[in-house]
């Protein structure tokens, strides 16, 4: 696996990443898939920090920042819908969470609270967090408009790295964002913390958010409806 020396991995994760073992749904990417999917990713600026790392071998990638202010985490790459959210702290986290799930066979089969990202508890385990959600950012403000790509996906990492306490500061602009995708997201992430205080602006939103919002806001509605029930 010498096409990962080149690149500034961190010692143990790459010790771990060359020992891992493969399994269905979660194998080592090999030279000639690696090398095909970098020239593909040269096309996308949104794939400019990433290299593949592990393949299910059905076109869905998970892919490691090599660099920009998410550098050493780990993402998912869905050939399906795009979301370059980070996953995982590190390739260690990641590759131990695939060991510890040995009846996952693709990232669906993981339950989303193996995921260091988001979390629904307000401790997050990431080196200077806010520190990299303040240029995650600053980097959105400074991006045009018609690069709808790049700005959902900053957003997406944005909203990925927040702690429930702080929805109200970082999460509830993106409730009117003109991308109805960062929208939806927004909407998603509040229903994924079960965020109540939001309440009241997701049955507003269950009427005036675009499609994608109305969907998302009767999705969240019931995670709230489900945690008020169950306390």
């Amino acid at each position: 696996m010498e096409h990962f020396s080149k690149y500034e991995i961190e010692k143990d994760d790459l010790k771990n990443l060359l020992s891992y073992e493969s399994r269905d749904g979660f194998e080592l990417i090999e030279r000639d898939d690696f090398e095909s999917m970098l020239e593909f990713f040269e096309q996308y600026e949104i794939y400019e920090n990433l290299i593949p790392i592990l393949t299910d071998n059905n076109s869905n990638y998970w892919c490691l920042y090599v660099q920009g202010k998410l550098k050493g985490t780990v993402c998912y790459l869905s050939h399906d819908e795009v979301n370059l959210e980070p996953k995982f702290k590190n390739i260690t986290k990641l590759i131990n969470t695939i060991n510890k799930n040995p009846e996952a066979y693709d990232f669906s089969e993981l339950d989303v609270q193996v995921f260091d990202y988001p979390k629904r508890e307000n401790e997050i385990d990431l080196d200077n967090r806010e520190e990299i959600i303040a240029e995650l950012l600053t980097e959105l403000e400074k991006v045009s408009e018609n690069k709808e790509d790049l700005r959902q996906q900053l957003a997406f990492s944005v909203m990925a790295l927040v702690k429930s306490k702080e929805i109200e500061s970082y999460i509830y602009s993106f409730l009117d964002d003109e991308d109805m995708y960062i929208q939806e997201r927004a909407i998603d992430i509040i229903g994924f913390h079960k965020y109540e205080p939001a309440r009241n602006k997701l049955i507003e939103l269950t009427k005036t958010a675009m499609d994608n919002g109305k969907s998302a806001a009767g999705r969240a509605l019931k995670e709230l409806n489900k945690n008020k029930y169950s306390s």
